[in-house]
């Protein structure tokens, strides 16, 4: 395995660890000042309920996103599934469940983040999920559990 592979392994191991256990303050750390986060694509009429999602460019940015997100849900469990790594480029796949709190609603959903890293920095970061069950929650409208 190369240097720079084993760099990128290491950054996104500590990227997936804290934020799997919580710890905004050191996963915002591991930010490049300029990064480029891509937290979907704001679709209008469709996943604009999402109020933490587009394209930012600064860590604080991306800090004031991570803070809408913390506003709007609760994380009740997430964990990484599965971590790829090559170069400078690294793919984690993450599962979550969160609560929406003004509806009381969970949603449960299997994502993949995309790094590019740097100098022991991420400077591009990239979500991709399908979000309907996030939407479906936010607006109050999920199906019940244990339906048939």
């Amino acid at each position: 395995m190369s240097e720079l592979t084993e760099q990128t392994r290491d950054v996104a191991k500590q990227w997936f660890s804290a934020l799997t256990g919580g710890d905004f303050p050191t996963a915002l750390g591991l930010l490049a000042d300029d990064v480029e986060w891509i937290n979907y694509r704001v679709v209008p009429g469709y996943n604009d309920d999402m109020k933490w999602i587009g394209t930012f460019h600064t860590r604080d940015d991306v800090a004031a996103s991570v803070g809408v997100f913390a506003e709007q849900c609760d994380v009740t469990f997430e964990e990484l599934l599965d971590l790829v790594v090559d170069g400078d480029k690294a793919a984690g796949v993450i599962h979550e469940v969160s609560k929406v709190k003004a509806t009381g609603q969970d949603f449960e959903i299997i994502f993949t983040h995309w790094l590019t890293v740097r100098d022991g920095k991420i400077v591009r970061w990239e979500s991709h999920t399908d979000p309907s069950t996030i939407i479906r929650a936010i607006r109050g409208d999920a199906p019940e559990s244990g339906g048939s």
